[in-house]
């Protein structure tokens, strides 16, 4: 388990305001990239990181008299392409914008990020919040449709939630796993589930938190594969059979069993990544059937029919939207 450990009260006494700021940004920047950092103005400046590292899965806890975070489009490209949770521990509220919404979070409502897109977060007043971030594809794999849950609110009391929190503050205690790999690696399956359960995965991800064993870990192997293949036209349980040994009948199960088939699934894939390049601007000399057919799309009046009725409106209304 790597983790780092960053405080304001730790830099030299003589430091004022304006260097510790100073500082905090320098280490902002070494850690997670290039971001816009102000504090209140009314306040002295004190800041406290306390980061956990477990595989792929990052907990982060921040606290203190920041104001401001903010990323451009240009840095934001540069990160990991994560989802990260956020949850506030002080009544008071937090500004979350992304996407184009805006949302405020405190301690009784979530907020689920990205990354690797342009952000502005906004305290107001002293603040602490916890933020657990894992790899996009994992949860792209459970929780369908995940992608509409950024800058939106949800609520931080459901037994799921509440219990992510719990085991959160359990990983956050002195004394923690150590570096026995086997037991990260268990942490890391178990926050990823967590969260997932938390957004609302239903059967999805209940069925892969709960199938540990062979079946999981095919199920998982299928997850991965759909990700991997959905842009080809001719992808199709087969070639996903032949490369696993195993029937393609037996695929459908597996799939059914969490929650939706294969031709479900691949769609929702097509269908989301065409979105993301209609609203990337360095595809505005794509033409419309050039976008679909990159996505797997073959058609371009049954593309133009699934994008209207998943998202409510054509590829060309859709085109240069932000996210």
């Amino acid at each position: 388990m790597n983790k780092i450990v960053f405080s304001t009260d730790d830099l030299p006494i003589q430091f004022d305001d304006r260097a510790r700021l100073s500082e905090w940004r320098d280490f902002l920047g070494g850690v997670f990239g290039a971001l816009e950092v102000s504090c209140l103005p009314d306040r002295p400046f004190s800041q406290r990181l306390e980061a956990a590292q477990f595989g792929s899965a990052l907990m982060v806890g921040f606290s203190g008299t920041m104001d401001r975070v903010s990323t451009s489009s240009g840095v934001a490209a540069t990160l990991r392409p994560d989802f990260y949770l956020s949850f506030g521990s002080d009544p008071g509220s937090i500004s979350f914008a992304q996407r184009g919404r805006e949302v405020m979070f405190d301690a009784a409502t979530a907020v689920l990020g990205v990354c690797n897109d342009s952000l502005d977060f906004r305290a107001g007043d002293r603040s602490s919040w916890l933020q657990i971030a894992v790899p996009r594809v994992h949860l792209e794999d459970l929780v369908a449709g995940v992608e509409d849950l950024v800058a939106r609110p949800l609520d931080a009391n459901t037994p799921a939630m509440r219990h992510l929190r719990r085991y959160a503050s359990l990983l956050a205690e002195a004394g923690g796993p150590g570096d026995d790999p086997d037991l990260i690696a268990h942490i890391e399956t178990t926050l990823t589930d967590l969260i997932a359960l938390a957004l609302g995965a239903g059967r999805d991800a209940t069925e892969v938190a709960r199938m540990r064993g062979l079946r999981a870990a095919r199920l998982q192997d299928i997850l991965s594969d759909i990700r991997a293949g959905f842009t080809n036209p001719r992808f199709s349980p087969n070639d996903i059979a032949r490369r696993l040994g195993v029937t393609p009948r037996y695929i459908q199960i597996l799939l059914q069993e969490a929650g939706s088939s294969f031709t479900e699934r691949v769609l929702e894939l097509r269908l989301q990544r065409a979105r993301s390049m209609l609203f990337d601007l360095r595809c505005d000399r794509m033409k419309i059937g050039e976008i679909a057919e990159a996505c797997g799309f073959n058609e371009i009046s049954y593309f133009n029919r699934c994008f209207r009725r998943r998202f409510g409106l054509t590829p060309t209304a859709a085109r240069g939207r932000p996210e």
